[in-house]
């Protein structure tokens, strides 16, 4: 790709950075006029589907290219028209970003002045159902039937308790107590894909 200026790029990041200066540089429009038609070029070879708001999204480009905030994020001025068109590239691919939101808004009919508005009406309740809930319980019943088993087999296990005295810790019987421990002895040799009986 051939160079946007015959100038060096250490002069070229000087002539842009010159833009917010109470006087730029006289040369600091046809610079910029370079690089917008080099980016029209890529434009038009690239993102011709953009039309005419390919000029709106190179004139941004183009101010974030003189901005001192995104000049001092460049660190080798020798990569000044690489460091550029990623700029122009990342302003495209915001368009295109744009125009997918607005294109996914009026597919599901959403009104385009404002789609906030249109989006909290769409929004299920906050408050769960009583389907919701009694499938919550019903989850909650089941976790803690688990956790009990877990306790049972650690008090066992780790703590080598005699399953009389588990029982007596949780209310249950000792049939209870042995029964629990079965499966979780169970559950352990089907999560390790031991064979029964091992």
């Amino acid at each position: 790709m051939p160079t946007v200026h015959s100038e060096s790029s250490e002069t070229i990041v000087d002539i842009l950075k010159s833009a917010s200066s109470p006087a730029p540089d006289s040369r600091l429009t046809e610079v910029l006029e370079a690089f917008r038609r080099q980016w029209l070029a890529i434009a038009r070879r690239k993102y011709a589907s953009l039309g005419p708001d390919i000029e709106d999204t190179i004139q941004g480009a183009l101010l974030k290219l003189i901005s001192p905030a995104r000049l001092a994020s460049l660190r080798d001025a020798a990569r000044v028209e690489a460091w550029a068109r990623s700029l122009f590239v990342n302003a495209v691919l915001d368009l295109i970003r744009e125009r997918r939101r607005d294109l996914g808004r009026r597919a599901i009919g959403w009104p385009e002045d404002d789609s906030e508005e249109a989006l909290r009406d769409r929004l299920p309740s906050a408050a769960p159902t009583p389907e919701e809930l009694a499938a919550q319980r019903e989850r909650l019943e089941i976790v803690a039937g688990c956790l009990e088993k877990l306790e049972v087999a650690r008090l066992r296990f780790v703590e080598g308790l005699p399953e009389k005295e588990i029982a007596a810790r949780h209310g249950l019987t000792r049939d209870g107590v042995a029964g629990k421990l079965k499966r979780f002895r169970k559950l352990l040799r089907s999560a390790l894909g031991e064979p029964e009986g091992s």
